[in-house]
């Protein structure tokens, strides 16, 4: 089983429990674990690979019970540092009836994280390095952190894994440089997920047909957009097919696309090499459908990841 390294934000997710309540309107909230590439991390362990974070958290009760939370999943945190003079990163989060989601960051640790806290020679070791971006790209010194990161991977021939992870209300319509800061991961990158919505942002378009016909530059990578209930998009050397979902009772699609993408990883770490042909990628996918729609059927990010028995019963 190979070794795979997720690196990004760690956080504290605040939901309100109060269904159809935006922020404003909400009064009442429960406290869980989140972040992108942690949820990531901590799909694969559940699955029953071997995952390690990387990240910032603060060094204080936020902090530790996120560390307790991705170790008691399986995550090796070796590479997680606790920071004694940041708090923690919190994020406020509504949902409406159909389980979409609106966000509010209160910046902290994560952002923090520098290429000299890193133990770079542990980090080598790994097979399958992901990146998500969703607040790794907005400003220094963890921007550049993830920049220097993923340059030295490239030199050493690592499989890299990248979702761009986009949230409009962190990068305040600046889309422009949002796309300028993820395209050396693109290019960089081995296997990467998109939305659709994300896949328009790229593409600079509003009608999909031309957003399909711009993934096709791309032909030496597997590219997978998720599109919720209407199923996965795959493309990987000039063909593209559709994956179908699984039809379940969404409750919340916190963390979905983050179990998706881990499920995919953990996938890839079983086999004995990442040149997979494209009718072995369709059962991958399949199987990441079928894990990231059992996230959707409770509330939470890390406390709503199947275990692999779990996944099997849909």
């Amino acid at each position: 089983m190979k070794q795979i390294l997720c690196i990004g934000e760690l956080l504290i997710d605040f939901f309100t429990t109060e269904i159809k309540q935006s922020l404003i309107e909400a009064t009442t909230f429960e406290k869980q674990a989140g972040g992108a590439p942690a949820n990531v991390s901590a799909t694969i362990a559940k699955l029953g690979g071997n995952a390690y974070f990387c990240g910032k958290v603060g060094d204080d009760a936020f902090g530790h019970f996120l560390k307790q939370t991705l170790q008691q999943a399986g995550v090796c945190t070796e590479q997680l540092i606790l920071d004694p003079l940041a708090p923690t990163t919190l994020a406020f989060v509504s949902r409406d009836t159909d389980g979409e989601r609106d966000f509010i960051f209160n910046r902290g640790a994560d952002e923090l994280l520098r290429i000299e806290d890193l133990h770079l020679q542990k980090l080598m070791a790994m097979d399958i390095i992901h990146f998500g971006s969703a607040t790794a790209l907005l400003s220094e010194p963890f921007s550049k952190t993830y920049e220097q990161l993923m340059q030295t991977l490239l030199l050493q021939n690592h499989f890299i894994s990248f979702d761009p992870n986009y949230r409009a209300n962190l990068w305040k319509g600046d889309t422009e440089r949002f796309i300028e800061k993820c395209e050396p991961f693109i290019e960089a990158a081995h296997f990467i997920k998109m939305s659709d919505d994300e896949l328009l942002v790229f593409a600079r378009t509003d009608h999909f047909d031309e957003a399909l016909e711009w993934l096709t530059q791309f032909e030496n990578k597997a590219i997978a957009i998720t599109q919720g209930a209407a199923g996965t998009i795959f493309y990987q050397n000039g063909m593209m097919t559709t994956i179908p979902s699984i039809p379940v009772k969404a409750i919340d699609s916190t963390g979905a696309g983050d179990a998706f993408i881990g499920a995919v990883l953990y996938e890839l770490a079983t086999r004995e090499t990442t040149e997979i042909p494209q009718t072995e990628w369709i059962s991958i996918i399949e199987f990441a459908n079928r894990v990231g729609a059992k996230v959707c059927e409770k509330v939470g990010a890390m406390e709503a990841i199947p275990t692999l028995e779990e996944a099997k019963i849909i």
